[in-house]
């Protein structure tokens, strides 16, 4: 519960701060500044923001801890995403990495919590096993892969849900 709080806290200060037009530089460091300041609470909170450029189809992922996002090609291809990174809140100074990656019609970006990567207990390489899922699947709904995903992780932790599982498939289109 007070996991959800901080996170809640977190989103809604990140959501008013990038709506107010401050750089993600500016406003990462600021929750990770409000994060600090809460140290004795142990307050920390992962960060997974995926910056997507309409008119260009580049998105921006900043990770802060955060577990490995997916891209999922028109032509199949799958792509791991990820950044080594702690989460914020944890040290003063704060450390962005950032990968940008040119999107294309019909690409899917796969954002998931780790209660979902973290299901499969027999892979070494947690990723893997998204991978597999996505190579495989022909799926081209958004909310049905999502469900997919899910549906399999649910599965490998035989019904014993003891994390937060959550799954973001959005789906890129020219307009």
């Amino acid at each position: 519960e007070k996991a959800a709080k901080e996170s809640m806290a977190t989103i809604t200060l990140l959501e008013q701060l990038m709506e107010a037009g401050f750089s993600k530089d500016i406003v990462i460091n600021t929750i990770n500044s409000v994060l600090m300041s809460k140290s004795l609470d142990e307050a920390f909170s992962t960060i997974d923001l995926s910056i997507i450029d309409l008119y260009t189809g580049k998105v921006e992922f900043i990770k802060n801890g955060a577990v490995a996002s997916f891209i999922k090609k028109k032509n199949g291809d799958v792509e791991v995403i990820e950044t080594p990174s702690l989460p914020a809140g944890i040290l003063s100074e704060i450390f962005l990495d950032s990968k940008i990656i040119k999107l294309s019609d019909g690409d899917f970006i796969i954002t998931m919590s780790d209660g979902i990567l973290d299901a499969d207990k027999n892979f070494i390489d947690k990723t893997n096993w998204i991978v597999d899922i996505l190579s495989k699947s022909n799926n081209r709904n958004p909310q049905s892969i999502a469900d997919e995903i899910l549906d399999m992780a649910i599965e490998k932790r035989e019904n014993n849900i003891d994390d937060d599982m959550t799954v973001l498939v959005t789906k890129i289109w020219k307009k």
